[in-house]
């Protein structure tokens, strides 16, 4: 069935807000340094711009290196959460074995083919996220939806409603249960802001 903007799926109108979140997720070919820091193979002169599970280096940090100096790659994705299996450099073509990630490649730049194939790991993770788009956009929606609660909740103990009313309306087996779920939230001092789940 077709929305608005072209595809529904589970419900959700998926075609525009489907393009915003697959933008997190570009994917990359990284160059591994013996020191364990990685940088882009592709500019014209390799740095190391960071390691994995940390910020990116600063500029004063980011050292120019000789592409010699490369020792294996591994594809990265521009969301920060994701990394692919490391794939080894070999100097010799004897020791060229693609089926065990070890790659001939004497000048430490990979050739279009060899990047495609390391790069082809972040194919599924794109795949992944694809699938998984549904579920992002009910969590969004289920997080939007809570914080609207709170907030109608706060509107309404503040002009005086009672736990009493508060719990009829949404169900409530008690007053006591409807304050036990947003007294803290509910509190005219409590800001919306934290509830917003990223």
């Amino acid at each position: 069935m077709t929305g608005r903007f072209g595809i529904e799926l589970f419900g959700f109108d998926i075609g525009v807000r489907m393009n915003s979140l697959l933008e997190n997720h570009r994917g990359w070919v990284a160059g591994i340094f013996a020191d364990g820091l990685y940088g882009h193979i592709d500019a014209p002169g390799p740095r190391a711009t960071l390691a994995i599970d940390t910020p990116p280096l600063s500029s004063e940090d980011r050292h120019p290196r000789r592409p010699e100096e490369v020792i294996g790659w591994r594809a990265l994705c521009s969301c920060d959460s994701w990394h692919g299996r490391t794939w080894l450099r070999a100097d010799r073509s004897a020791d060229h074995a693609p089926s065990a990630r070890v790659l001939h490649c004497p000048a430490g730049r990979l050739d279009p083919d060899l990047a495609r194939l390391v790069l082809a790991e972040w194919d599924y993770h794109q795949l992944e996220m694809q699938a998984l788009i549904p579920v992002r956009l009910a969590f969004a929606d289920t997080a939007s939806a809570e914080q609207r609660l709170v907030e109608a909740v706060r509107f309404v103990r503040a002009s005086g409603a009672s736990w009493e009313a508060v719990a009829r309306v949404i169900s409530a087996p008690s007053a006591e249960a409807a304050e036990m779920r947003f007294s803290t939230w509910a509190a005219p001092e409590h800001e919306a802001a934290e509830l917003r789940i990223p």
